[in-house]
């Protein structure tokens, strides 16, 4: 009897791997109810994995702005992409020098990105994100500084390309600029080492170097 038991036990426990094999290839082949061919694990994979990476992307967009990163805002997009924003069109390797000319003049800037959404087919994507950014300048009176905010959302096509993904396509949509507030005290008051820098002295770049390095 214990024999049987142990062979009836065995037998259940090799089934499942072929029970499982079998629901697989189904939910592979159909999506319940709506007959539709259902993406394999591996394409799922890459399709959340792609996602991931975009925003990534997205985020480091926000970053090259912040601290005037020119070097890493080129490198978010492919050499044919295309840009339209404001009253800029054209190429976008063009637009970040365009962009340039505005953040490496600013005292502080912070762009906050959300609500990202990506959608993945192949090689190609979509997405879009809201951005919501502030930009400490001089007034242009000299009498102190004033903030600024800004808030719209980022429309991207991109391509894959070797296993990396950059921007092809970007429309950029402001949907509202505040007027400028005079700043009650000035950026150099803000307390020595307590603040974000630029590029290359702030310390986000020391710190990854040295992760990096571990």
């Amino acid at each position: 009897m214990e024999a049987q038991n142990r062979r009836g036990t065995l037998a259940a426990m090799l089934a499942v791997p072929f029970g499982l094999a079998a629901v697989g290839q189904a939910s592979a082949a159909t999506v319940k109810g709506k007959g539709k061919p259902m993406a394999s694990v591996a394409d799922r994979l890459d399709a959340i994995e792609s996602r991931q990476a975009i925003t990534e992307l997205l985020y480091a967009y926000a970053r090259a702005n912040d601290r005037a990163d020119e070097a890493l805002m080129k490198s978010l997009f492919w050499p044919e992409s295309t840009h339209k924003h404001g009253k800029f069109e054209g190429k976008s390797s063009d637009f970040v020098g365009f962009a340039f000319k505005i953040v490496s003049g600013l005292k502080y800037a912070c762009h906050h990105i959300s609500n990202v959404s990506v959608e993945v087919k192949g090689d190609r994507a979509f997405s879009e994100c809201y951005y919501f950014a502030q930009h400490r300048r001089d007034r242009k009176d000299g009498t102190g500084e004033e903030d600024q905010f800004f808030q719209g959302r980022y429309l991207d096509d991109l391509e894959r390309r070797n296993g990396e993904w950059k921007i092809i396509r970007r429309r950029g949509l402001s949907d509202y600029t505040s007027p400028a507030f005079p700043s009650e005290t000035t950026y150099a008051q803000w307390p020595a080492g307590q603040h974000s820098e630029k590029y290359p002295n702030d310390d986000y770049y020391r710190m990854r170097q040295q992760f990096e390095g571990s």
